[in-house]
């Protein structure tokens, strides 16, 4: 009835190349967060992204959850707060904005320069 779990493989370095280690030796994949250099998702990556030509910026705060579609699963999805490198104009031609509350699921961690 009960089966054991498999054993993770050993995590990827993080986005600054390091291994996320803290003091103690333990380790974990790096994650979004407040700091974090992102970049939103692309129009050609993905059609429904808020801002279609891919911004850069850094996470300034978490922005809670936002309401999704009935096809969400649990309803709502994290949300982040994203200052851009530059003002951008969003889908809808609205802006330039400097700021803005953006789901988590149009932000990836921004490689390595």
């Amino acid at each position: 009835m009960f089966t054991k779990r498999p054993r993770r493989p050993e995590p990827d370095p993080d986005a600054w190349g390091g291994d996320s280690s803290d003091d103690g030796g333990r380790s974990g994949p790096a994650r979004m967060g407040v700091g974090a250099q992102v970049y939103v998702l692309d129009s050609d990556e993905d059609a429904a992204t808020p801002f279609p030509y891919g911004p850069t910026g850094i996470v300034v705060r978490a922005g809670g959850s936002a309401w999704q579609g009935v096809s969400a699963i649990g309803g709502s999805a994290r949300t982040w707060w994203v200052e851009f490198d530059s003002p951008q104009i969003d889908r809808d031609g609205d802006g330039p904005v400097s700021q803005a509350q953006v789901a988590e699921r149009w932000l990836r961690l921004a490689p390595l320069a």
